[in-house]
């Protein structure tokens, strides 16, 4: 409305829009579309003279935007190593917890890490996935599937196919009764954050929630070559996002200085 505009702050968009998206991993970037987007729209309210009290200029120049966020910042989190994913759930499992009353919170965290990096999908999307999104299926060999349908990123379907013994592990552990219910439901995504913060403190290491789906990623990739079969993983339209996401991930094995060092005699 015209009075929002008029009593619209700087603070405003910083605290209730810029900052709820950047700890909710939502590049600077992206972002920064975003808030562009809103300035076009608010030169089309002038343009048309809707808002006659509100100061457009003033909104676009000096409220509508934040210059600390980075136009350039296509490098993707921190890829977590098979070596840290294990020592990652080891910490979850003897790390305390508010009402733990029956002492598995822990393990459950670890099913939920264990989880994000086996099918891929993003933390957000990952907390709304019902017991009642799976259904089972059975291959051509006959092997028995869950598949699972989740609304991810760009409200698109991501489907995934979980070993039958997998998912029973994960219903053993964390169904409580209904299938309306969120898989997850019991676990906390503030929670998590602060683990992973924690767990990089401890390993000095900056990780992130989505460093599982970078580290699966770059495992997958490593273990198989085949990018294509990557890029059905991790859901995306392009081959050529794949190939930044999988070449943003260095492999300190095969840079020069490492090959150098680890021939040095130091008789």
């Amino acid at each position: 409305s015209e009075f929002d505009l008029v009593h619209l702050r700087y603070s405003d968009v910083l605290n209730k829009f810029v900052t709820p998206l950047k700890e909710n991993d939502i590049k600077g970037s992206t972002i920064k579309g975003h808030l562009i987007a809103v300035r076009s729209l608010m030169k089309m309210i002038k343009k048309e003279g809707i808002y006659d009290k509100a100061n457009i200029d003033d909104l676009n120049n000096y409220v509508l935007t934040d210059k600390t966020l980075k136009t350039n910042d296509v490098k993707h989190h921190e890829a977590i190593s098979l070596e840290e994913l294990d020592q990652f759930k080891d910490f979850l499992t003897k790390r305390k917890y508010r009402d733990d009353q029956d002492g598995m919170m822990g393990k459950k965290y670890a099913e939920l890490v264990d989880f994000m990096f086996k099918t891929g999908i993003r933390v957000t999307a990952t907390f709304s996935i019902k017991w009642i999104d799976f259904q089972f299926i059975v291959a051509h060999d006959g092997t028995r599937f869950a598949r699972l349908d989740v609304i991810d990123k760009g409200h698109k379907l991501n489907t995934k196919y979980l070993t039958l013994s997998y998912y029973q592990n994960l219903h053993d552990l964390l169904f409580t009764g209904s299938d309306e219910e969120f898989v997850f439901g019991e676990l906390s995504h503030e929670s998590f954050k602060n683990a992973f913060r924690d767990f990089s403190k401890k390993i000095n290491h900056k990780l992130s929630p989505h460093s599982l789906r970078a580290g699966a990623a770059t495992t997958l990739y490593y273990q198989t070559k085949d990018i294509m079969l990557v890029k059905d993983f991790l859901d995306h339209e392009s081959v050529a996002n794949t190939e930044k996401y999988i070449h943003n991930q260095t492999d300190p094995t095969m840079t020069g200085t490492a090959m150098l060092t680890s021939d040095y005699d130091y008789s």
